[in-house]
């Protein structure tokens, strides 16, 4: 997972990959209202952990799939993760904001960073995987990743969210103050603003039909 550089303002969750009634970003956030997600939530599949994606049957290829798509339309994970997307674009634009009109009020800050995050939850949201069934059963030669890395990447990608969400401050206690400590260099935003870069991620690299993002 890796969120937009300091000052780089995001005005809508991007829509990445076309997955039919994947949860988006209405999730509330972190600031408060009816947080989505499930701390400590995990993905979870059926299908054998040891098995290679490039060895898949079509039964287990199915099910893969079928797991990784349900978690992106009914999981806390996904949720969760959608809620530290959201929160996080919010403030990013209020320090975009901040940076323009660097004389901006407290309050100020705080509505401009509320206003933002109403647009973000009003919009879809990046899903923290996908899964295309009719590519992952053709894998190349050069993929050599198991079924246990694909979950272990994605459960990686969502306890990064899940961390960043709890040191993002929320709209409410915005103030010029907390921006620039929060994106102060070696601060939690350069601290957690990042892609796991694990074994199981970058196995995943050489493989198609299923992305973690």
């Amino acid at each position: 997972m890796s969120l937009p550089a300091r000052g780089e303002q995001v005005v809508a969750c991007i829509t990445v990959f076309a997955v039919a009634g994947w949860m988006g970003c209405g999730a509330k956030s972190a600031d408060g209202i009816d947080s989505g997600g499930a701390p400590g939530s995990t993905f979870a599949t059926s299908v054998d952990g040891g098995a290679l994606l490039n060895d898949l049957t079509p039964a287990q290829a199915t099910q893969l799939c079928a797991d990784i798509n349900h978690l992106v339309t009914d999981g806390g994970l996904e949720a969760a993760y959608c809620n530290a997307l959201n929160l996080s674009f919010a403030v990013n634009s209020a320090e975009t904001y901040l940076q323009d009109n660097p004389s901006a009020s407290t309050a100020t800050l705080q509505a401009k960073c509320s206003s933002y995050l109403e647009l973000e939850q009003s919009g879809t949201c990046t899903p923290i995987a996908a899964c295309d069934l009719s590519t992952i059963g053709t894998q190349p030669a050069a993929c050599m990743a198991t079924v246990s890395d694909a979950v272990t990447c994605i459960n990686e990608n969502g306890m990064t969210a899940e961390a960043l969400a709890k040191v993002t401050p929320g709209c409410t206690s915005l103030s010029a103050t907390v921006l620039n400590r929060f994106y102060a260099a070696g601060g939690a935003f350069e601290t957690y603003n990042i892609t796991p870069n694990s074994a199981s991620c970058a196995a995943l690299v050489n493989c198609r039909g299923l992305t973690a993002y």
